[in-house]
């Protein structure tokens, strides 16, 4: 039973991830031609034909930053879940050892403290330059 959830819930976080990331790329054509352009860049003219090697992959950097964004957009997981280890205390409220901790990554992958403009589709706030 246990191994059919983890099938399951792969799958679904799979395709969920690669659904999303098609609506996004299909909405934004400049994202599209800026991906195009770096797979002619790294993976040669032909690259239908290419046999990626993880060099390659890791070349594809415009590729990461897109799929960082799509993934900070529609987490696979927006909602975990966590036993406290120890007595904690965060911003100013005490934890208990032992408590259960829910950690909500979709509200902060959409802090625009963190993440100005959130709504916005933007793989270049990925950029590492």
């Amino acid at each position: 039973e246990e191994v059919d959830t983890f099938m399951a819930a792969g799958h679904d976080t799979t395709t969920s991830a690669l659904s999303f990331g098609a609506y996004h790329i299909a909405r934004n054509p400049a994202v599209q031609q800026k991906l195009f352009d770096e797979m002619v860049q790294v993976l040669g003219p032909d690259f239908k034909n290419t046999i990626l090697t993880n060099t390659m992959l890791q070349d594809l950097k415009y590729l990461d930053m897109t799929i960082k964004e799509i993934l900070r957009i529609h987490p696979s997981v927006p909602i975990i879940g966590r036993m406290a280890t120890s007595d904690m205390t965060i911003n100013g409220t005490k934890l208990p050892t032992g408590i259960e901790v829910i950690i909500f990554i979709y509200a902060m992958h959409n802090n625009p403290e963190v993440f100005p403009e959130p709504d916005r589709f933007d793989p270049e706030r990925f950029n590492e330059e």
